[in-house]
């Protein structure tokens, strides 16, 4: 894009990479930024080396879901090496080889250690801490508990960054998290600056949140209207020009941002960099758990028309929920959509006319239909796809704040598909974390379940097992959750229900209503899904803690 093209006050605001660096990064300031794929990507991937060479301190950076390894996050973890060429030439010989191999894999892990427990050690030093209300696999790596690191790393084994004093955990729910996060009770700004990117202005002026609003539109807006908050915009040719719906916008015209520039709190970068984006083929090779897992919500939906079509689709973050999205492409359902993400396999949907419209709330509360449209509040494509282009002046998708999407009545009567990552026999199930250590976040699963109390119809996908940091297997259903276990959902969001409401617990062993059941009934419902070989266990903790027999 040619700065010219811009109105004279915003293309004076035009700067390079490092000058924006060296106004808005500095030692006793708070900065936040977009999330997921509004992640601006080039101020993560130089702002480690920009910290180092400029010796800042005392930094708090708010963000959420950082998508890439950025070496803020992980310093050089990810360059571990093993034994080298040596290791190579070992691992061909026939005979020492496997060993060998797996000599150069764990010299790999332990280096890698080593070096993500150093850039931990700096973080501290230069007191540099993460603020965060949801997390993703680069902020949330565990130490593993065992000799080795106990001896090593005694004060981070079996820790990850939440529980490290290195991520403030802030457990907010998605719709909640501009005026709990980044601002207080008086509305006062709780940062120095925000760091987001938008599209490139149209003829009309009007520029775009892009693939993501979240909580974007609602801290610009207020930014805007403040003017007591330093704001790093990256202008991305690269974004898709999309629109929210009436006053829930998602576009900002360039002119309301001429107060700000006046005021020396403008700065802007041109940079066309790709959005951020899962990787290429993330759902080609799925495990069998989560294929089956899929194949049970699909067929599930398929067979049972009178509480599933018709209504408005929603699938939240995680692989099982997208493989039964895309199952459904096969199948006879068809209805409308609403979620929280739109992901290629909903929009395809959308496109095939299985999706036929979606809905919005006005701020009164009323529900408006929105035939041919689909609703949102943020976007997340695979890399090297084109569905950020098939987004791009698309008038059937509305991306809106989350503040105006995730909210229950929203999903009041609709058809979700969520994860989770465990369950136990009072009705607790965790979609955040694992064990005391935090995993991600709460996000919007809570407004969307008590959205889907009313009426609706749920499916709760988890894996019956998992593996432990130090490759335990377990049950993923519990007698009572591990001490220190985030809770997303208690009993009565499980139990209860009104208006003819379902909830389904589904793992790779099959499908358990779950709602509308005394606790005896729904511990036998659990337990009946659980992974075969924990089966009897389980049984035995049912009778043993509540005189059950499963």
């Amino acid at each position: 894009m040619d700065p010219s093209s811009l109105p004279p006050f915003f293309s004076a605001c035009v700067c390079s990479q490092q000058e924006a660096l060296r106004r808005i990064v500095k030692s006793r300031t708070t900065i936040a930024s977009g999330f997921a794929t509004s992640e601006p990507v080039p101020f993560y991937t130089q702002l480690w080396e920009f910290i180092r060479e400029q010796d800042i301190t005392d930094l708090c950076i708010r963000q959420a879901l950082f998508m890439a390894p950025h070496a803020l996050c992980v310093g050089d973890a990810l360059r571990a090496t093993g034994l080298g060429s040596v290791g190579a030439r070992l691992s061909a010989m026939p005979v020492i080889g496997p060993m060998a191999g797996a000599t150069d894999k764990a010299v790999r892990k332990l280096d890698g250690l080593r070096r993500l427990i150093e850039h931990y050690r700096e973080l501290r030093q230069r007191r540099i801490r993460f603020v965060s209300g949801f997390l993703g696999p680069m902020s949330n790596i565990v130490v593993p508990d065992n000799r080795m690191t106990r001896m090593l790393y005694a004060d981070e084994a079996g820790r990850n960054p939440t529980r490290a004093g290195l991520v403030d955990m802030q457990s907010v729910h998605f719709a909640e998290g501009v005026g709990a996060i980044g601002f207080d009770a008086d509305d006062r700004p709780k940062v120095d600056a925000f760091v987001m990117g938008m599209s490139a202005p149209n003829s009309q002026g009007e520029m775009s949140h892009g693939p993501a609003n979240g909580g974007n539109g609602d801290i610009l807006d207020r930014i805007l209207a403040g003017r007591d908050v330093d704001l790093l915009l990256y202008i991305n040719g690269s974004y898709p020009f999309t629109r929210g719906w009436n006053d829930a916008r998602n576009t900002v015209n360039v002119s309301e941002f001429e107060s700000l520039a006046r005021a020396g709190r403008l700065c802007v970068v041109v940079d066309d960099y790709a959005i951020p984006a899962l990787p290429a083929g993330s759902f080609d090779d799925p495990s069998p758990a989560e294929t089956a897992i899929a194949e049970h919500v699909a067929n599930h939906i398929e067979m049972n028309p009178g509480f599933t079509v018709g209504r408005a689709l929603q699938v939240g973050i995680g692989t099982t929920g997208v493989l039964a999205i895309r199952a459904l492409a096969g199948s006879s359902w068809h209805g409308r959509g609403y979620s929280e993400m739109l992901e290629p396999y909903c929009l395809g949907l959308f496109e095939s006319g299985k999706i036929e419209g979606s809905h919005f709330i006005r701020k009164d509360g009323r529900r408006v239909a929105l035939d041919g449209k689909m609703v949102c509040t943020f976007s997340m494509g695979m890399a090297g796809s084109d569905f950020y282009k098939k987004l791009d002046n698309n008038p059937g998708v509305v991306i809106a704040p989350a503040s105006r999407v995730v909210i229950p009545e929203a999903f009041y009567g609709g058809l979700g598909i969520n994860n989770c990552l465990s369950i136990d026999f009072q009705g607790h199930v965790n979609s955040a974390g694992r064990d005391k250590n935090h995993h991600s976040g709460i996000g919007g699963a809570a407004m969307i379940h008590r959205g889907l109390a009313r009426g609706g119809t749920g499916y709760l996908c988890m894996k019956s097992t998992h593996r432990t940091p130090e490759g335990e297997l377990r049950s993923s259903i519990f007698p009572f959750l591990p001490q220190g276990t985030p809770i997303s959902h208690i009993g009565p969001d499980i139990m209860g229900g009104r208006e003819s409401s379902r909830f389904f617990l589904v793992t790779e062993h099959g499908v358990a209503l779950v709602s509308g059941k005394s606790q005896s009934e729904y511990i036998q419902a659990v337990i009946s899904v659980s992974d075969p070989r924990f089966r009897d266990s389980l049984k035995r903790a049912a009778w043993r803690e509540f005189r059950v027999t499963a």
